[in-house]
C-alpha cells in the first residue's frame, strides 16, 4: 500500500511541476544556470584587425593553476578605447580580501595594434556569442569579453562561473597592459 502511495505522490509532484501558476515571479534560485549560446550564428572570424573598444575581466580566484603566478587569487577588469589619435586605457584588479591597485593611462595607436596580435593569436573570436550566468556566485569567477571593431564586427562572451580565457592570454594581456601604463 505504502508504493501505491509513493506512486500517487511522485505522479502528483511530476504532474503540477510543469504547470506555471500565476503570481509574482519568484528570484532565481541559487546556483541555477542560464545559458545563451547564439554561438551558433556568431562570428568565428572577425575580418577588421582595428579594435575601437576592449573591455576584458577575468578572475583568477579560484583557479587552479599549474606554475605560480602573480596573477593567482585576483580578479582583473581591463579597458581600452580609441578617441582619435590615443588611447584611454584603465587596469585594475582586487583579490579576496578588498586589497587592489587601479592605473588609468593614455596610450598610443601602437597598443591597440599590440592587443590586435593578442586576439588574433588566442583566436577570441571562438568564444564569440557564448554565455552563461550560474546565479549566487559572488562577483565574478569566469570572465567576460567585449571587443568592437571599426567595422561593426565585435566579439561578445561571458561565463561568470568558468574562465574560457587560457591562462597564457590573460598572462599577456595584463603584460601589455602593465608595459603601457607610466
Amino acid at each position: 500500500m505504502s508504493r501505491i502511495i509513493i506512486g500517487i505522490v511522485l505522479l502528483m509532484t511530476m504532474g503540477f511541476g510543469g504547470c506555471k501558476i500565476p503570481g509574482p515571479e519568484i528570484a532565481e534560485e541559487d546556483g541555477g544556470v542560464k545559458k545563451y549560446n547564439s554561438g551558433e550564428d556568431a562570428q568565428k572570424t572577425i575580418e577588421s584587425t582595428e579594435i575601437t573598444g576592449f573591455v576584458c575581466e577575468f578572475s583568477l580566484i579560484s583557479a587552479v593553476l599549474e606554475e605560480e603566478s602573480e596573477l593567482d587569487g585576483k580578479v582583473y577588469n581591463l579597458s581600452a578605447v580609441r578617441e582619435k589619435d590615443d588611447v584611454d586605457c584603465k587596469i585594475d584588479w582586487y583579490d579576496r580580501s578588498g586589497n587592489g591597485e587601479k592605473h588609468e593611462f593614455t596610450a598610443d595607436l601602437s597598443f591597440m595594434r599590440s592587443l590586435q596580435q593578442i586576439v588574433a593569436e588566442y583566436n577570441f573570436a571562438q568564444h564569440n556569442g557564448y554565455s552563461s550566468r550560474v546565479s549566487g556566485l559572488p562577483n565574478m569567477y569566469g570572465a567576460k569579453l567585449d571587443i568592437t571593431y571599426a567595422s561593426g564586427e565585435s566579439i561578445y562572451a561571458y561565463d561568470n562561473q568558468e574562465c574560457f580565457l587560457s591562462f597564457d592570454a590573460m598572462k599577456r594581456l595584463v603584460e601589455l597592459f602593465y608595459s603601457y601604463r607610466a
